[in-house]
């Protein structure tokens, strides 16, 4: 019964994804396969998007869902694959085994940044750098992100929701932190994409230069109610952001529709905040097609 239940509720997922709402029984089909022959085969090697390829087995959360969906986080994705050019410079924070930065450098061909604090995920992300041949376009740092200097013991045990926890946390382990200031100076960089489990204020405390670099003009947040965790509310992260000259917006990749939002995206995780609409119209206007699977979006 637990297994009938997954799928149900993993076929009403296909259902409504703009790659396999037209063909979830394929994408039924995958998710199927995937499942039954991990327990046998490890380390699967799949292809992507244009010539990328990744490694994946059950429990990978940060890439996993891209073999049944062709992109996941699609809105978001898709985003920076209309938006980016190769003179870009792509900063992905919590990277986790490099989704983003796999997209941006392996098919934008512009130089990112990953940062990835869990020594595990940040093994993988180097992993499937080197997979894709991407050594001299993907800069990897084995660090956490705070509003200081410093050392931060981070989870160990919870996957893509890793975070910052106490040194009594059973497990953990003690990682060195920077603040986005330190690790980008003299660094012009054009996307900002932040993701790390609630403490996404404290992070963007630490990049105040950053944030007033008139280079950067986007903002890629994931703004949850994780942030309890640490006595934070969603408002205190997107203030920071408004005072910024960031504005809250959503992402029609079919349409490539960019529209303004009264706050940060309620219906969503992340939400893209913009400095300067008018460079992202014209770009996203300008951008050739990306081939995902068969469409062309």
């Amino acid at each position: 019964m637990k297994i009938i239940q997954k799928l149900k509720i993993r076929n009403k997922e296909f259902s409504s994804h703009p790659i396999t709402k037209d063909n979830r029984i394929k994408a039924l089909s995958r998710y199927i396969i995937f499942n039954f022959v991990n327990r046998y085969k490890k380390n699967i090697k799949y292809k992507w998007v244009g010539k990328l390829v990744f490694y994946a087995n059950k429990g990978d959360a940060g890439i996993v869902g891209n073999i049944y969906y062709g992109l996941y986080e699609f809105n978001e994705s898709m985003f920076i694959l209309h938006y980016l050019r190769e003179s870009d410079l792509f900063l992905d924070v919590g990277a986790n085994v490099g989704h983003y930065s796999l997209l941006a450098s392996g098919i934008k061909n512009c130089n990112s940044i990953a940062i990835e604090p869990v020594p595990k995920a940040f093994n993988q992300l180097k992993e499937l750098v080197k997979l894709n041949k991407l050594e001299d376009k993907v800069a990897t740092q084995n660090i956490g992100i705070s509003n200081m200097c410093s050392e931060m013991y981070f989870s160990t045990d919870k996957n893509t929701m890793n975070r910052i926890v106490s040194k009594n946390y059973k497990n953990s382990v003690k990682i060195p932190v920077k603040t986005l200031d330190f690790i980008c100076e003299d660094m012009d960089v054009s996307i900002l994409k932040i993701d790390v489990e609630g403490y996404e204020k404290f992070a963007l405390e630490g990049g105040k230069i950053l944030l007033s670099n008139k280079n950067l003009n986007i903002v890629i947040i994931e703004i949850n109610f994780s942030n309890k965790f640490y006595g934070v509310k969603n408002e205190e992260v997107e203030e920071i952001l408004l005072q910024n000259n960031f504005l809250p917006y959503e992402y029609d990749p079919i349409k490539r529709k960019i529209s303004e939002l009264n706050s940060y995206n309620k219906t969503q995780f992340n939400t893209i905040f913009i400095k300067d609409i008018s460079l992202v119209k014209e770009r996203i206007k300008t951008s050739a097609k990306i081939k995902v699977w068969n469409k062309l979006i």
